[in-house]
């Protein structure tokens, strides 16, 4: 079986939903590790050490490992969302769900785009997302925007 069929008679390929999927559970689960994993080992400084950059703003640097713990927790939970969108409604060919998962590839546009500027390396796995949920959101687009 290669998609399911909505009622609006979208059929959805396998492989659009299977990657629209895939990215947001890899999106989910950086999200968790950015959650979880200590400020100190994924924050980047110049010149000095988390431990020393803490010592010298204990307050800046608690305010910013609440940030990156709260960013990590909201992109998890959107992207757990993603992925149920994905799953379900999406998959049986859901018209709303098509445009409401164009989301995906706007958050990781923004993402790339913002760390990538900055040379953040990590810009370079968003940039793969944004490519990937790309790929997913246009193998289907006909049937979305002229099924009726």
């Amino acid at each position: 079986m290669k998609g399911q069929t909505g009622p609006q008679g979208n059929r959805v390929p396998r492989a659009s939903w299977l990657l629209l999927a895939g990215v947001t559970t890899l999106t989910s689960l950086n999200g968790f590790w950015v959650a979880i994993t200590p400020v100190g080992a994924q924050t980047e400084l110049s010149g000095r050490t988390w431990e020393q950059f803490a010592a010298a703003d204990a307050e800046v640097a608690s305010l910013y490992s609440l940030d990156l713990a709260m960013l990590g927790m909201a992109l998890t939970a959107f992207s757990i969302l993603g992925l149920i969108a994905a799953l379900i409604p999406y998959r049986q060919g859901e018209r709303w769900a098509w445009f409401a998962m164009w989301l995906l590839p706007l958050l990781y546009a923004g993402m790339a785009l913002r760390m990538l500027s900055v040379q953040y390396v990590v810009g370079y796995m968003y940039l793969g997302f944004l490519v990937l949920s790309l790929i997913g959101m246009v193998i289907p687009m006909r049937r979305f925007l002229w099924a009726r």
